[in-house]
């Protein structure tokens, strides 16, 4: 029941091994540099800076409430999974460039202000989300899907935007899309097959 906390940064003269946290009322990080990067459970809250793996096992972190507030870089195929059942709020600072897929699985909300762009892998918010900033989601040239499982709203009526690029993948938008609150400009920029719930926006 005990927090962690890392105030300096971790792993970034000499990266990291695998840095695994077990159990913690809260986590707060600086930036932190390492093969992989795991949470098994938090009571708390979880707010990491910036991330950066090199291995296959990419981030997968597990708790409550979850904020990443730093720029998160994945490479050797490696994902980022998160399992919130609180909050999940990803900041205008913590754009994703990765080279596996992102995965949001928790049950809890979230917030998203970040970009994320993947290598041809799949995007997948499985939670009610709401835009906090202009957001851009990118699966490359490949056949990377983008899904939202559930709705998608703006914090501002018309002024958060939304811009989808998924190659020769597939966009679906099961719940409605600013059911609740209008989002700005939607873009689908490029996609095989698209699917969408009501979509109410600027454009």
């Amino acid at each position: 029941t005990g927090s962690i906390t890392f105030t300096g940064a971790a792993g970034g003269s000499t990266r990291l091994g695998d840095l695994s946290i077990v159990s913690a009322a809260s986590v707060t990080t600086a930036a932190v540099t390492a093969a992989t990067i795991g949470q098994t459970a938090g009571t708390g809250t979880s707010s990491f800076g910036a991330l950066n793996t090199n291995a296959a096992g990419g981030i997968d972190l597990n708790g409550t409430a979850i904020s990443l507030t730093g720029a998160v870089t994945t490479t050797t195929g490696g994902p980022v999974t998160i399992t919130n059942s609180g909050a999940l709020t990803i900041a205008a600072a913590a754009d994703m460039s990765l080279d596996g897929a992102f995965t949001q699985d928790g049950a809890g909300a979230v917030s998203t202000a970040g970009d994320i762009t993947t290598t041809s892998d799949t995007i997948t918010f499985g939670a009610a989300t709401t835009l906090a900033g202009n957001v851009a989601l990118s699966t490359g040239a490949g056949a990377g899907n983008i899904a939202f499982s559930s709705t998608v709203n703006a914090s501002s009526a018309g002024v958060e935007d939304l811009t989808l690029t998924a190659g020769t993948g597939s966009i679906t938008l099961t719940g409605a899309v600013g059911g609740t609150t209008r989002l700005g400009d939607l873009s689908i920029v490029s996609a095989t097959n698209v699917t969408t719930a009501a979509v109410t926006a600027a454009t």
